[in-house]
């Protein structure tokens, strides 16, 4: 398999070839193929968020305000010394950064939150989502924390804003709707939810041309707990649905799932009123949720949900500790990725193709663990904490074996026959001489 992970110390990205049983922690075990570093450019330009758009190009979102769109090559890697017989077949990638644009985020709108805010360091503006908007190749989407969304150009393998908006910061996700099919030859409008610390989930449309935004509908927080105080608001992550009405219709009911800081799950239905239908509390209350991913249900492109109900879903939670959770819907626990294993921080949880789930955080390794039973796949340090991975491919390499090593493998299984035919003989003249002390 080959993956692409984001690394924050250098800020840059490393490509990892290797199949699975590969573990680097253990030395007997299969090693990576290749691990090599490209478009390095230091920790204040990190890669906070990377999306393969098409297969030979890669968009991605820097810390310091730029979002580069890199073509991507294959050429034959180099020779590590070894017979060419022995080697491993396969090329390695080459990353060209071909279009940027810079000056996409803005500190200033976060400096008058911060004195209400919980968190304690001074905040900076960084990029929450970046996704190519549905059925329209040639613009892409991003979102910054302090609330700005940018539309960009693509044409000709080239970047450029060609419009910004603003919205109420701060946010810590924005998510496009694509559940229903868009026709190429119709222009519609795009509708996405955003939201934050003290920033109750809205949803919004942009104009077919991008050029207008308008929030359409807002969440209302639950009711205050048993003490009457208030409960927090601080949604961190939300999927949407399918709504029950079908693709056919035209009104704006949208069904989604969101889970806050506090880990409780909240399912909404904009037909039925702004208060969740349902909220469950997953997490202790001394964990925060960070992340959410559903993983037994078919996924739109952008990693929404194809299903008209939550009632048989399984999904993923992390949190702000080392834990990935696997959860069913009603909520009942069914267990842990990784349980023992990660030590630091998830800064990144993804389910590709509903088989593997991919996860990186502050242990500085990458893991890709089968979704349903989850075991670990493939295992591999990277040596820098990393926050974004991508599968470019699945495929398994053909390692060549020596033919001294068939040799003695086939010696080997010989030796086993003829010891273990030895063995029988044996008890069996054992058992035939304990037979005549008896008797006799």
């Amino acid at each position: 398999m080959r993956l692409l992970v984001a690394c924050d110390d250098s800020g840059s990205i490393k490509e990892v070839v290797c199949n699975r049983k590969t573990d680097t922690s253990v030395q007997t075990a299969p090693q990576p193929f290749h691990i090599g570093v490209h478009l390095s450019e230091g920790l204040d330009s990190r890669v906070e968020k990377m999306e393969q758009i098409f297969d030979n190009r890669l968009l991605i979102a820097r810390a310091n305000g730029v979002v580069q769109l890199v073509e991507i090559s294959l050429v034959p890697r180099p020779s590590d010394g070894q017979s060419s017989e022995l080697e491993p077949k396969f090329d390695v990638m080459d990353l060209k950064v071909v279009s940027s644009v810079q000056g996409l985020l803005d500190d200033v709108p976060l400096q008058d939150l911060h004195k209400k805010s919980k968190k304690r360091s001074t905040p900076r503006d960084g990029f929450v989502a970046m996704q190519l908007i549905p059925g329209c190749s040639n613009r892409v989407f991003c979102a910054t924390k302090s609330g700005r969304i940018h539309i960009l150009s693509l044409k000709n393998s080239t970047l450029n804003i060609y419009k910004s908006h603003s919205v109420k910061a701060p946010l810590e996700f924005a998510q496009i709707y694509d559940n229903k099919a868009i026709k190429p030859q119709k222009k519609a409008s795009t509708t996405f939810a955003f939201g934050g610390e003290e920033n109750l989930v809205k949803l919004a449309k942009l104009s077919a041309d991008f050029k207008k935004l308008e929030n359409f509908w807002e969440a209302k927080n639950v009711s205050n707990d048993r003490l009457d105080l208030k409960v927090p608001i601080w949604p961190m992550r939300l999927k949407f649905l399918n709504t029950p009405s079908g693709d056919n219709s035209d009104t704006d009911d949208y069904h989604f799932l969101a889970i806050n800081r506090l880990g409780h799950l909240r399912e909404y239905r904009t037909s039925t009123g702004r208060k969740p239908k349902s909220s469950y509390a997953l997490l202790s209350k001394n964990e925060a949720a960070t992340g959410l991913q559903v993983f037994n249900a078919d996924l739109t492109p952008l990693g929404n949900v194809k299903a008209d109900t939550v009632d048989d879903l399984k999904i993923v939670i992390t949190d702000s500790k080392r834990n990935v959770f696997a959860f069913d819907s009603f909520p009942r626990a069914i267990g842990k990725y990784g349980a023992g294993d990660i030590t630091g921080a998830a800064t990144f949880v993804n389910v590709v193709n509903n088989k593997l789930l991919l996860q990186c955080g502050l242990d500085r390794y990458v893991r890709a663990f089968d979704v349903e039973s989850r075991s670990v796949l493939c295992k591999i340090y990277v040596g820098a904490k990393a926050s974004s991975v991508l599968l470019i491919d699945d495929k398994e390499i053909d390692v060549p074996q020596p033919e001294s090593s068939n040799k003695k493998r086939k010696a080997t299984e010989k030796n086993s026959e003829a010891e273990a035919l030895e063995n029988e003989e044996l008890w069996s003249t054992l058992e035939g001489s304990a037979k005549k002390v008896k008797t006799g």
